[in-house]
C-alpha cells in the first residue's frame, strides 16, 4: 500500500497510505455504513493500536479523521487502487489457492452491471442521469464489474469500470454496458495478462462483437442465448438440434432431473460457437429452460459441468455479489463521496473489504467459529467489537497454509 503513487506532499503528511487505506477497508468490513459513523468508532484506544499493527505505523497519537481519508481518496491515482484490488487475486492464483474453482483450466468470471447510488444534484460533470415521471432529473452512478465466481458461494471482484452517458442526453443501459465492456476487458487483460478466463455473460452480450473480443484474448465464454439477442441464429439452433440426435444427455438426481442437448458449430460471423440447451425439472414445479452459447467443445462428459459450474453460476454475481454489497451491511447505496475519483476509490475499498471478508468466512482459519457467527453481519459486528476492545497478541503465531472451502 505504501508503494502506491502518493498524491500528497509526503513531508507534510502525517499518515502513511497504508494507514488511510486500511481505515477505509475497515469502514466497510465493520459495516459502519458512513464516514460519519467511522469518526466515533476510531476513538477507542485499542482500535488505534490494532490499526497501527495492520499498517505498521506506530508513531501516531490519533487515528486519521474520515475527512482526511476522503481528501486522500479524491487525489490518489485510481489505477493504483485498481491494481491493489487485482493484486489480491494475482497472489491467490500464484499460491494456487483458487485452482479448485477452475472450470477445465479456466477461472469463471461473470461480468454484469448494477446501479450503485443516486444523487439529487449532479455530483460531477458527465454523471449519468435520467428524467423521472414527475419531470425531475435523477443522477446516479452505475458500474460494470468482473467477479470471479466459485461454486461455494464467493464472488471475488477482479476489476470494475464506471459507466458514463457516453455523450447521450439520456442513459441507455444497453448502449452504455456494451460500450464499457471493451474497456473492462482491456483492463482485465492488463491486470491478468496470462490468466485463462471464462466469461459468464447474460443475453445482452450475445453478439459477434463481444465474441470477437473474447476470442481475440483466447478466453472462453458461456453466454446466455435468447431469441431476442440473435433471432436468426437462435432459430437456426432450434432447427439444428433435432438433426444432431446423438448430442443428448439425461441426468437424474434425488430431486432434480436435467435433460441436455447441444448443437455444434452454429455460424456467427467468422466464428462457430456451440449451443447448449438444458431443461431442468424439480417435483411439483414447471420445467425451467436454459440456453447458452459457448466456445467450449461439448460432449457427454462435460455438458453437465459447463451448465452447472459455468452457465448457472452466473447468478452468483447478483446474489453473492451485488445483493450482499447493497443490503448486507456494506451500504453500497450510500454516497461516501461526491467527488468522481473519491467515489470510485471508496467503491474499490468496499470491494476489497468484501473480498477479504469472503476469504475469512470461506477459509479454514476460523471454520470452528463460523457456526457462532451465523451470518456475515454478525461477523462484522464482532470484528468491530474485537478491533475496538481486544489487542492483537504481540507474539501471535502465524497459521500454516490457509485453505478455502472446496467447491
Amino acid at each position: 500500500m505504501n508503494k502506491l503513487n502518493d498524491p500528497r506532499d509526503t513531508e507534510q503528511s502525517t499518515y502513511k497510505q497504508a494507514h488511510l487505506l486500511w481505515l477505509g477497508i475497515l469502514l466497510f468490513m465493520m459495516h459502519l455504513g458512513s464516514r460519519r459513523q467511522l469518526r466515533p468508532e476510531r476513538l477507542a484506544d485499542q482500535f488505534d493500536r490494532n490499526l497501527a499493527k495492520l499498517c505498521k505505523q506506530f508513531d501516531l497519537e490519533f487515528v486519521a479523521d474520515p475527512d482526511t481519508l476522503a481528501y486522500y481518496a479524491e487525489r490518489v491515482p485510481l489505477q493504483d487502487i485498481e491494481r491493489l484490488l487485482a493484486e489480491i487475486t494475482v497472489r491467490l492464483i500464484r499460491m494456487k489457492a483458487l485452482d479448485a474453482f477452475r472450470l477445465y483450466g479456466y477461472f469463471t468470471v461473470a461480468i454484469d452491471g448494477t446501479q450503485i447510488t443516486t444523487f439529487d444534484e449532479e455530483p460531477w460533470p458527465g454523471c449519468p442521469h435520467r428524467k423521472l415521471s414527475d419531470g425531475s432529473v435523477q443522477y446516479f452512478a452505475y458500474v460494470l464489474d468482473a467477479k470471479l465466481l466459485t461454486p461455494c458461494g464467493m464472488a471475488l471482484t477482479l476489476a470494475t469500470e464506471m459507466l458514463t452517458n457516453e455523450g447521450y442526453e439520456q442513459f441507455e443501459k444497453q448502449d452504455c454496458e456494451l460500450k464499457a465492456f471493451p474497456r473492462l476487458v482491456n483492463k482485465l487483460r492488463k491486470l491478468f495478462p496470462r490468466t485463462p478466463l471464462c466469461l459468464l455473460l447474460d443475453g445482452l452480450y450475445a453478439n459477434q462483437n463481444v465474441i470477437r473480443l473474447i476470442e481475440r484474448n483466447s478466453w472462453k465464454h458461456i453466454i446466455t442465448f435468447k431469441e431476442g439477442s440473435m433471432p436468426e441464429r437462435f432459430a437456426e439452433a432450434l432447427a439444428l438440434a433435432p438433426l444432431q440426435k446423438t448430442n443428448r444427455l439425461n441426468v437424474r438426481k434425488k430431486k432434480l432431473r436435467q435433460s441436455f442437448k447441444w448443437v455444434h458449430q452454429l455460424p456467427v460471423a467468422e466464428f462457430t460457437p456451440n449451443v447448449l440447451f438444458c431443461q431442468e425439472k424439480v417435483p411439483e414445479k414447471e420445467a425451467t429452460h436454459f440456453v447458452w452459447l459457448t466456445n467450449f467443445h461439448l460432449c457427454p462428459n462435460n455438458v453437465e459441468n459447463i451448465a452447472n459450474k459455468g452457465g448457472r453460476l452466473r447468478w452468483k454475481i447478483e446474489n453473492e455479489g451485488f445483493n450482499v454489497q447493497k443490503n448486507d451491511g456494506y451500504e453500497m447505496k450510500h454516497p461516501y463521496s461526491e467527488h468522481q475519483n473519491g467515489f470510485q476509490v471508496f467503491y474499490i475499498l468496499l470491494l476489497i473489504a468484501h473480498y477479504i471478508t469472503q476469504l475469512i468466512l470461506h477459509g479454514s482459519l476460523i471454520q470452528s467459529l463460523v457456526k457462532t457467527f451465523i451470518s456475515a453481519k454478525n461477523f462484522a459486528r464482532r470484528l468491530a467489537e474485537s478491533l475496538r476492545n481486544h489487542p492483537v497478541p504481540e507474539l501471535l503465531p502465524m497459521p500454516g497454509q490457509i485453505r478455502l472451502r472446496p467447491p
